[in-house]
Order: structure tokens, then sequence, then C-alpha cells
């Protein structure tokens, strides 16, 4: 089972549910955590008035609240549930309900950010009360990851040197995840239908998506785009 950990404020549901829904696509189990303010997600899977703490979406598992979190660490019945899963994606965007072991058994733990710098600002917040709270994780490795990128004067290497400081290593390039009209509406469109269609992304779009499962996954480029299709036509 491998643990990846998206970790920032900034709203990486449409990140997070494509990802799910390849890896579900390509015959893996999946299990996806909202361990966002308010939990979100609940509006982008159909389940506005409902808490269910379960709930299956396009071919994978949805936990709401901190229930995932609990359910998947160590525990005798988390540990059953978390080996029924090959892969688990969590939304850490508040530390409520957490521990420091979540952090020290992820397989990767993702920096997700836009450029827009409150977002980056409050993410740097949220580093420093996660050192705080538990100083033993100073040191950690993240993955950056830039979503919704436009071109404009401001690109990752500026946005990375306004976390200087922090107790952290950047454990490869940043990956900048383009925007364009197509993809803004394929998200709208997605979250108010509560459905999940890949298949009006644009190129660019789907082709960092790619890219980012071949570094997660491990997969070579044909199983990506293999996996990146069966998800579209799965959901055409």
């Amino acid at each position: 089972m491998k643990r990846w950990l998206f970790v920032g404020k900034s709203d990486k549901r449409d990140l997070l549910l494509y990802l799910c829904s390849v890896l579900a696509a390509a015959g893996s189990k999946v299990l996806l955590t909202d361990g966002t303010e308010n939990g979100k997600y609940r509006y982008s899977i159909g389940e506005g008035d409902s808490y269910q703490p379960l709930t299956e979406f396009y071919g994978f598992d949805v936990a709401t609240g901190t229930t995932g979190f609990v359910s998947s660490m160590s525990n005798k019945d988390g540990e059953e549930k978390s080996t029924a899963y090959d892969y688990e994606l969590h939304d850490v965007e508040t530390l409520n309900g957490l521990t420091p072991e979540l952090f020290t058994s992820a397989d990767e733990i993702v920096w997700v950010t836009t450029f827009d710098r409150y977002e980056v600002e409050a993410s740097r917040q949220w580093f420093h009360s996660l050192f705080h709270l538990w100083p033993q994780l100073c040191g950690l490795t993240l993955r950056p990851v830039f979503i919704r990128t436009v071109d404009s004067s401001v690109n990752s290497r500026f946005v990375l040197s306004l976390l200087d400081g922090l107790p952290v290593e950047w454990c490869s390039e940043a990956l900048c995840i383009p925007w364009n009209e197509s993809n803004l509406a394929a998200q709208l469109e997605n979250d108010h239908s509560q459905r999940l269609r890949l298949g009006s992304l644009s190129r660019s779009y789907k082709r960092a998506l790619r890219h980012l499962l071949r570094e997660l996954a491990s997969w070579d480029q044909a199983i990506v785009k293999r996996a990146v299709r069966q998800a579209a036509r799965r959901q055409a």
C-alpha cells in the first residue's frame, strides 16, 4: 500500500479526484481521505447534505472528516482496512485529529498550491504550525506541485523562495500544472453535476497529470497513458 499526503492551504479537490480516477481505472483499489476544512469533498461527490463516513465515487472510496485518517492508522481495524487499498491519498488541510505518524508513514508528501500570494502565505503559516506542534517532523521532504498556473512573471522558483527558512527539503523540481478556460469549465461542470470527466481537460493538463503519476506511482509512460485514456472513456 502506498500513502500519499497532499498538504497545503489550497483547493486541490479536482487534482486529487482526477488522480484517484486514473488509479482506479488502472485497476487499483484507492482511498481518498477528505481532511479539508468543512469537508469540501462532500459537495463534489454528491453528499452535500450527508455525512456518510465512506462513499464510493467512480470506482474509488472517499472517506470524510478524520474518519479516514483514524481508520488507516495504528489500530487493528485500521490496519485491516488499510491493507484493502493499493493507494491512500489524503488531502491534508487541517491538523485537527492528525498524528505525526501520518506524516512519517507517508511514501510521498506533496505540497500543492497556486501562485496566489494568500495561499502561499497561508501554507507557510500552516507549516509553521505543523513544526511547532511536532518539532520531530522538521526536515520533511516535500514534492512541490503548482496548480492553476498561467504565464506570468511569477514562477515556481520565486514562490519557493518565499518558503526559505522552513525546515523542509524539496525532493524534486517543481511541477506546474497549466490552467485555461477549458480546464476551468471542466472543473465547474464536474462540481455542479457531481460527476467526474477528464475528456475535456486540455492536453497540457493531461500531460502534467501523467507526469505526476509517473513520479508518484513509478509507472512507465505507456501504463500512465493507458490509464488516463481508460479513465476518460469510463467517465464519458
